[in-house]
């Protein structure tokens, strides 16, 4: 899931999270601290991307895709199913991004 109200990154919403097995989403950008980081069910790790700084319209650089990419790759080495989109499509750097963040994962499947 993909919450936006600040309830959903405590530990009461955590634990209900994990009860029900209900992913939660690791937004960029994120509306606090938590929001950057993915909760609920650790046996699937989502992370969506929106282009950050300009939401929907920022290109991700190769130090940050690099960045998300040693993430998805330690999940997936810890056992998790690892989803990751793109939602910067305004300027059309969905693309280019998500193609780049697959070469950086290639190794491991992800």
């Amino acid at each position: 899931m993909e919450p936006r109200h600040a309830s959903w990154f405590d530990a009461r919403a955590e634990a209900t999270l994990r009860r029900y097995r209900v992913a939660r989403v690791a937004a960029d950008p994120a509306l606090n601290a938590a929001a950057a980081i993915p909760g609920g069910e650790p046996s699937l790790r989502y992370t969506r991307l929106h282009g950050s700084p300009r939401m929907y319209y920022s290109a991700y650089d190769p130090a940050c895709l690099r960045r998300i990419a040693d993430r998805l790759q330690s999940e997936h080495a810890h056992g998790a199913a690892t989803w990751c989109m793109f939602d910067n499509t305004a300027a059309g750097h969905a693309l280019p991004n998500a193609l780049e963040l697959i070469k950086l994962t290639a190794s491991v499947g992800t």
